[in-house]
């Protein structure tokens, strides 16, 4: 870790450093690594190139929801995009707003933003953590629609450091998936179409549904959000978790969700073994149960402890 720190240091020597993953993910829970924080696509496209050509591994992180990462760390480097990568640019167009967004904007933030501006389509995203290139990457969604509803076209960088325009056609969207899950790339920026409307009403729209939220999720507590994605032409995985009598369950400080039983919870002292170990005990009843094998919407960051 020190010789990989040492190596990207002399190439952006201020935006390197050691972390812990426990202060860059929201289950709070994980050990040190390497993380470099890139402020525009020309010093991504370095970094990468770099990486490249040296054999390193890195992984993208945004807010750090949706990820379990290992308590002894990651070889990878943890590679933060702000600066430029976080802006946005709005601009009218007939009865339309076009947005442009770098994939290091805070989804909910820009969705509040949308909202007071009168441009509707992310209403449904207000209160879900991340950033918009990671929602684009799990296309994630709830109430009935998805990132991928308003997108026109995804820039990237692939593992080189070449950059690429993609059509939201091309993206091969699906329930939580799109083509970057099978590729070795960075989601840099978003074009979405978004409608005019009444900014009271879409305000309106955003508070019904964060306060449905606060209702009906642990927020309270470090999560990571749904553990289990839907089984095909099943009921959803909170309700085959909560009928094997799962609630509660706890394996050292990892406890199931009382309030809604496809979240797993930091109850205050979890490690990620606890969460891991808690995640098959999970898998292993519900299948018991009812023939039905979960399988994760989280991402494994490091060694699987």
């Amino acid at each position: 870790m020190i010789s990989v720190r040492s190596l990207l240091s002399e190439h952006f020597p201020s935006d390197v450093e050691i972390m812990q993953l426990s202060e860059l993910t929201t289950w709070r829970t994980g050990g040190p690594a390497v993380s470099v924080t890139v402020t525009s696509s020309g010093m991504l496209a370095d970094l990468l190139g770099l990486t490249f050509g040296e054999g390193i591994p890195w992984f993208i992180l945004g807010q750090g929801s949706n990820v379990l990462a290992s308590d002894t760390g990651c070889e990878e480097v943890i590679i933060r995009l702000s600066g430029n990568l976080a802006k946005t640019f709005w601009r009218p167009l007939e009865n339309s707003w076009i947005l442009k967004s770098g994939g290091g904007v805070h989804l909910p933030s820009l969705s509040g933003a949308a909202c007071s501006r009168g441009a509707s389509g992310l209403e449904f995203a207000i209160g879900i953590p991340g950033t918009v290139g990671g929602a684009v990457f799990m296309n994630a969604g709830a109430y009935g629609s998805a990132v991928s509803d308003r997108l026109k076209r995804v820039s990237v960088l692939d593992f080189r450091g070449s950059e690429d325009i993609i059509d939201r056609d091309e993206c091969c969207f699906g329930y939580r998936f799109s083509r970057f899950q099978d590729e070795k790339s960075v989601i840099t920026g978003v074009e979405m179409l978004l409608e005019f409307d009444d900014p009271d009403v879409l305000r309106s729209e955003g508070k019904r549904i964060l306060d449905l939220r606060r209702k009906k999720f642990p927020l309270q507590y470090p999560n990571a959000g749904s553990v289990f994605r839907k089984p095909e032409k099943s009921v959803s995985p909170g309700k085959l978790i909560e009928d094997a009598g799962l609630k509660g369950r706890r394996a050292g400080g990892a406890m199931v969700s009382e309030k809604h039983a496809n979240f797993i919870i930091n109850t205050g002292d979890a490690t990620s073994a606890d969460i891991a170990e808690l995640i098959e005990i999970v898998r292993e009843v519900v299948f018991s149960f009812s023939g039905i094998l979960l399988k994760e919407e989280i991402r494994y960051l490091g060694r699987r402890n």
